[in-house]
């Protein structure tokens, strides 16, 4: 059919008129029809008129108005168009059969509303999709624009987009918003078992280097952060179906090694810091903690000995009670005194049935601050670790990673959701001590002098391998699912 036969229709205040193309051009030019207007194509669905792609150059200007112009479709119509006025609105079915009219968009953020279907062959899977009239079809059906590979709506016209891709994003979308939940738990367990080849290299590997001393364990140690960190981001962003493991085709020794590894010393410092200096406190003498402990401050030394302190001695009429005192300083004064005392302390300890709670007791009775600061830092790392790994897998910045009030931020924008990744990580850990005690059994006749059990080694090194990459995928969900509210721009 000619430009000149189609029939178009122009729903307006008072009715739908019908027209034909250059006609309908005309009108546009004249300002008589907005974008914002409904027009249809013969019987197919109504749209705006401005995504029309045979009327957008008319609203750009460029479409040729006749000499002779006609009247505005609000008042007489032109001689040569055929009329048909209706009281009704216009049709709105969500049918997608080609004969019926198709719905005026569709919410392709719900996989619901996308057919499954070419629209004119039931049987074969769309190629692409209209997100006008939410039309789907097959290569046979899709039209294209003249001179290029564009495709066009077979219905109304519009530029169509690939199918697959749009049923990819709406289902990413609708995952995405349905909430964090134990199903995301089971999803982290298997996603190690999707990249099977780089499960098992990737866990021999890091076994292997935990076997060979120092060293070789810090190159473990970045390997299996720079996977951690990967995974989070990944699955963060909505890659959910990316490797775990990084690519290594351009090495970059800053980017690769440097990078993981002051990301992991800067969640050492932002977890286990407060712990690490009450500790150096202990060690160096900086706090006191009371009876029956090491002292946690440096003694200020007792006063010298001085002869008015031994005079009651040789004073025959003294005061027992100084005498006592004067023998007690003339004692100390003696070089096996302090020897014996420590020997004393050895004695009590080694006749201690349980040394740990005599501490306890004793930086209960002496040092109650320093026991609950103790306490409190250790229950920090534990809460905080998951979050600071999240933050180091989502940002990439040591800056960001020592700083608390990020991942505190970030733990108040995820609210809820931070809690039950939380309450996993730590079932993931407490499974994970669960089979290294396991295996360490099993393997215990196996132990060698001087190098230990190094199949146990071994294999828990692939077992914390594994685990530790369930943790990342988890935390990275969690980010993923609470991205609107963190601002992270999901593919």
């Amino acid at each position: 059919m000619s430009a000149q036969l189609e029939q178009w229709r122009v729903n307006t205040p008072e009715g739908v008129l019908e027209t034909d193309l250059e006609t309908l051009r005309q009108w546009i030019a004249e300002g008589s029809i907005l974008p914002t207007d409904k027009v249809s194509k013969g019987s197919l669905g109504w749209i705006d008129a401005g995504r029309a792609p045979m009327l957008k150059a008319a609203f750009q200007g460029e479409a040729s108005v006749p000499a002779v112009a006609s009247e505005s479709p609000l008042a007489v119509a032109p001689p040569i168009a055929k009329q048909t006025w209706q009281e009704e609105p216009p049709p709105s079915d969500t049918s997608y059969d080609h004969e019926e009219s198709a719905p005026d968009f569709i919410d392709f953020q719900d996989p619901a509303m996308v057919p499954s279907t070419c629209y004119n062959h039931r049987q074969l899977k769309p190629k692409y999709i209209c997100p006008a009239c939410a039309t789907a079809a097959c290569e046979a059906c899709i039209k294209f624009m003249e001179g290029n590979r564009i495709a066009s709506c077979p219905k109304c016209g519009e530029f169509c987009k690939d199918y697959e891709e749009v049923r990819a994003s709406a289902e990413r979308i609708a995952f995405q918003r349905s909430g964090f939940s134990f199903s995301d738990f089971l999803r982290a367990l298997r996603y190690p078992f999707e990249h099977k080849v780089a499960l098992v290299a990737g866990a021999l590997i890091y076994s292997f280097l935990k076997l060979l001393g120092f060293r070789s364990s810090v190159i473990a140690f970045v390997i299996m952060f720079g996977c951690m960190s990967h995974v989070i981001s990944q699955v963060a962003w909505g890659r959910l179906k990316e490797s775990f493991m990084p690519d290594f085709s351009e090495f970059s020794v800053w980017d690769d090694l440097a990078v993981p590894l002051f990301l992991g010393l800067g969640i050492t410092i932002v977890t286990w810091g407060p712990v690490i200096v009450l500790l150096a406190a202990v060690i160096f003498g900086v706090l006191k903690a009371g009876p029956g402990v090491m002292p946690l401050v440096s003694p200020q030394g007792e006063k010298p000995v001085t002869a008015q302190d031994l005079a009651p001695l040789t004073d025959p009429d003294a005061d027992p009670k100084k005498l006592e005192q004067a023998n007690e300083k003339l004692n100390k004064l003696r070089p096996g005194s302090e020897i014996a005392q420590e020997a004393d302390q050895s004695r009590k300890t080694l006749s201690d049935p349980n040394p740990g709670l005599t501490m306890l007791l004793g930086l209960m009775g002496g040092g109650a601050l320093l026991a609950i600061l103790l306490i409190a830092g250790i229950a920090w790392a534990i809460f905080y670790y998951p979050m600071a790994l999240a933050v180091a897998g989502y940002t990439q910045s040591v800056g960001a990673v020592v700083n608390p009030m990020v991942g505190i931020d970030t733990i108040r924008r995820m609210g809820a959701t931070y809690f039950k990744a939380f309450g996993m990580v730590l079932l993931i850990q407490a499974g994970s001590l669960i089979v290294a005690i396991v295996i360490s059994l099993i393997t215990a006749p196996f132990a060698l002098p001087f190098v230990g059990d190094l199949p146990a080694k071994f294999i828990d090194g692939t077992i914390a391998f594994y685990f530790n990459l369930v943790i990342a995928c988890l935390l990275g969900l969690s980010l993923f699912k609470c991205a609107d509210r963190l601002g992270i721009n999901v593919d």
